[in-house]
């Protein structure tokens, strides 16, 4: 689970800092805000998110519930990306990137308890 936590973290980070260039994200197929404030900020914050990731995948056992509520978020990321992705006109890359964050989400949600032996209420509320 460590190694997935890490090469999730590290597909984030790339993936983030593959938005910060407006002609790359058009090449695969995204179609971007026009305000660049808004690219940026969603580049900043996924890069953000390889990077939190990476760190605790260093410390997987004392560092879970982030993982976990990071799993969360990323399940519901991927409503918001496969809305805009297949049903607006935001591109179907953006969708795609939506399975990619769901599949990740459930491998996180999924895992987590069963390679700590947690359950999922002590992972929600950080308890050991």
């Amino acid at each position: 689970m460590r190694a997935f936590v890490f090469w999730s973290g590290v597909y984030n980070l790339v993936f983030g800092m593959g938005l910060f260039f407006p002609a790359l994200g058009r090449a695969v197929g995204i179609r971007q805000p026009d305000s660049v404030f808004f690219s940026e900020l969603i580049a900043l914050l996924v890069v953000f998110l390889g990077v939190l990731l990476i760190l605790c995948s260093r410390n997987l056992a004392a560092r879970a519930s982030l993982v976990y509520w990071i799993g969360v978020l990323l399940v519901v990321a991927f409503i918001h990306q496969a809305w805009f992705g297949f049903f607006r006109a935001h591109g179907a890359m953006v969708g795609v990137s939506g399975l990619i964050d769901l599949a990740i989400g459930l491998g996180y949600l999924l895992g987590l308890p069963k390679s700590l032996g947690r359950s999922h209420s002590q992972l929600l509320c950080d308890r050991a």
